[in-house]
């Protein structure tokens, strides 16, 4: 034991001190803040730009004060989203188009109702649909006043129905629903970005070293299987303190949104049980890739033999990425439940099912069960490929000459 936590310690120190690992870590710092800023800035960019003027041909102000009333979209910064000017005739506000000062014209034609838009840019974008609804919702309102409805009465039939959505079993709905899908989609893609990075971490140290005969001198004292454990262990250690730094990132970002000019985001929205569910899968995804890659690493003397021999595990984790966004659609559907059974999608799916969906007590505990029956099995075979491949030197074998090798063992 004592020489697996010294490649342990070894293997920590030699990439914590890498200009790579420090700049990554630091880069995911920096882009941690810059989102946490990130919705206040779009706030004041939307608020400056994203406000439009209309100028409405309404001599008398029969029209606009009613327009006004009906159109109470608001930007960021509380202003109104269309700004509606009366004027009093075409000219003058074509005049205002040409100066910039209105970005559209409202000409009513007639007393049939119609009316028409001009614009100043070449596409209206979401003003000419706002102005419609606007319209359309004050011409209804005027055919029940001329039915003789009060104004109370007009109200009461306007008003959307009060729909109240529950969800059955133990699944999230309404904003709770909303609030986890985001946090577990965040997770998700996390988890799934570590398992491919540190997974590929592994096996690139493995084929490193082997490259530069390190691994002949240190075979000489240590065991292979106590190197490949040592090393399995310094990764894990090593991607705990770049996501735990990453971690405090956003804690603080959380917790100061209220300097920001936000509401601040109780931290409890977030339930204890999240972060547990994600530590647990990510070590459990953790030990199954990267003793995978470890094993497999350990057939190959050069980087360039990698791909071909890894391509198709690093396929799965994609394939488990995409039925992971499918499952947090869908997470008691017949394909989101069959995937969470399958180990190398179980990280990812499981957890999106576990948050968003109300899977039963027993594919719960099959799942994570089968995931680490698997994780155990696969790091026993690791450690027999990487005994009987890390002194083997030349061109690497096929999966087939992998597996050939397992059985020899």
């Amino acid at each position: 034991m004592r020489n697996v936590w010294l490649i342990a310690r070894r293997e920590y120190r030699q990439r914590v001190r890498a200009r790579s690992f420090q700049i990554i870590t630091a880069l995911g710092f920096v882009l941690i803040v810059a989102l946490a800023f990130a919705p206040a800035i779009l706030d004041r960019i939307q608020s400056a730009t994203g406000g439009s003027t209309v100028a409405v041909v309404d001599p008398d102000e029969s029209l606009s004060p009613a327009l006004r009333a009906t159109l109470t979209d608001e930007l960021p910064n509380g202003e109104p989203r269309t700004k509606i000017v009366a004027v009093g005739s075409r000219e003058e506000a074509q005049s205002g188009i040409e100066s910039g000062e209105y970005d559209g014209v409202l000409v009513p034609r007639g007393s049939g109702g119609e009316v028409s838009f001009v614009y100043r840019s070449p596409n209206p974008g979401e003003e000419a649909g706002r102005l419609r609804e606007a319209l359309g919702t004050m011409a209804v309102e005027q055919r029940l006043r001329d039915e003789g409805l009060s104004r109370e009465e007009i109200s009461a039939a306007l008003a959307p129905a009060d729909l109240q959505v529950v969800a059955t079993g133990d699944a999230p709905s309404g904003a709770e629903y909303a609030s986890r899908f985001g946090v577990v989609y965040a997770f998700g893609f996390v988890l799934y970005i570590a398992l491919i990075m540190y997974g590929n971490m592994v096996a690139m140290g493995v084929i490193g070293e082997k490259s530069t005969r390190i691994t002949e001198m240190m075979t000489a004292s240590v065991r292979p299987t106590e190197q490949m454990t040592g090393r399995l262990l310094g990764v894990g250690l090593l991607s705990l303190t770049q996501f735990g730094a990453w971690a405090v990132a956003g804690v603080i970002m959380l917790l100061t949104d209220g300097l920001r000019g936000g509401e601040g985001l109780d931290l409890v929205t977030i339930p204890p049980r999240t972060f547990a569910l994600f530590l647990l899968f990510f070590l459990l995804g953790f030990l199954l890739y990267a003793s995978l890659f470890a094993g497999l690493g350990a057939l190959l003397s050069r980087v360039e033999d990698a791909g071909p021999l890894m391509a198709p595990f690093s396929t799965l984790l994609i394939a488990g990425f995409i039925l992971t966004i499918y499952a947090m659609n869908e997470p008691d559907g017949t394909l989101a439940t069959l995937g969470s059974f399958v180990p190398f999608f179980t990280p990812m799916t499981m957890f999106a099912r576990m948050e968003l969906g109300a899977p039963a007590l027993w594919q719960v505990a099959l799942g994570i069960g089968l995931l680490a029956a698997t994780t155990a099995a696969t790091v026993w075979a690791a450690a027999r490929l990487y005994k009987a491949g890390v002194l083997m030197y030349g061109k690497g074998p096929s999966l087939t000459g992998a597996a050939r090798l397992l059985r020899r063992g």
